[in-house]
């Protein structure tokens, strides 16, 4: 029984995709979510476009930005797509520069929507994902030459 038990175990861990793997798939996850979007599914595109933004993926987060402003897929939020417009204009989305701007002129709480903004960046921003990509790494390399014993809390 014991066997079985870990055979199965062993089955479910190694069929489940590993996280890198899904995240070298954003293209295809793009491309599905640009097909959503397309055909007026905006709630299945906002879903696939929001996952894609919170890795950083400046078309995403353009695309995020336009939903929330024109309530495709998510209730019409100026303030969200504001800040999703920043983080989208960070990465190099030039064409979110001159929107950006014009999304924070129509925002009623400009504190509030730039607050948003301030957030977003210190979560899904550039600097945020290459410091969670950097502790990842460390923590790998860590645990590899054996740095990592018993407690993991000094191996970050």
């Amino acid at each position: 029984m014991k066997i079985i038990v870990t055979l199965l175990f062993s089955i479910l861990v190694f069929a489940m995709p590993s996280p890198v793997v899904q995240a070298a798939d954003w293209k295809e996850d793009q491309a599905k979510a640009d097909q959503y979007y397309e055909a007026g599914d905006y709630s299945n595109a906002f879903k696939m476009y929001f996952k894609l933004a919170k890795m950083g993926v400046s078309h995403s987060q353009h695309r995020v930005s336009q939903m929330y402003a024109n309530g495709q897929g998510k209730k019409k939020n100026l303030t969200e797509a504001y800040a999703w417009s920043v983080l989208a204009a960070q990465r190099g989305a030039s064409e979110m520069e001159a929107d950006r701007d014009s999304l924070l002129q129509q925002v009623s709480d400009k504190a509030a929507a730039q607050k948003k903004a301030e957030k977003l960046l210190n979560k899904y921003g550039r600097d945020a994902l290459q410091a969670k990509a950097d502790s990842k790494a460390r923590l790998k390399r860590n645990t590899k030459s054996g740095g990592c014993t018993g407690s993991k809390l000094d191996c970050r």
